[in-house]
């Protein structure tokens, strides 16, 4: 993935399929992973539909977040949906997924403002 964190903020790691609108990441979690954190690697996959291209993004909303199961995986799956591209703003949709996606751990929606 093709993003400025480091370890240990860096949950992204690998682009596993991207379509038009939807694209699913491998991330992996140091530790237990929290709300906060599922959230965060969220923002880090809606990077899979701009890795043609270095941009820097911020996280600038969150919004209807649940936890739907709490989890110790340390290795999920995020599904992330591109539901609006206004601009420099994009609005997501995501789900986190057990790794072999049998189970939902949370969703919820984020904006990101990329920087031009």
């Amino acid at each position: 993935m093709n993003i400025p964190h480091q370890k240990p903020i860096k949950f992204a790691q690998e682009v596993l399929s991207v379509e038009e609108s939807t694209a699913k990441v491998k991330c992996i979690f140091p530790s237990a992973p929290t709300l906060p954190m599922y959230f965060e690697a969220a923002a880090q996959s809606s990077a899979a539909f701009s890795q043609d291209e270095t941009k820097i993004g911020f996280l600038v909303s969150v919004k209807n977040v649940e936890l739907l199961n709490e989890s110790n995986d340390l290795e999920v799956v995020i599904e992330v949906e591109r539901v609006v591209e206004f601009g420099a703003i994009c609005e997501f949709s995501f789900t986190v997924l057990s790794y072999d996606e049998n189970k939902q751990f949370a969703k919820g929606t984020l904006t990101v403002m990329l920087q031009e």
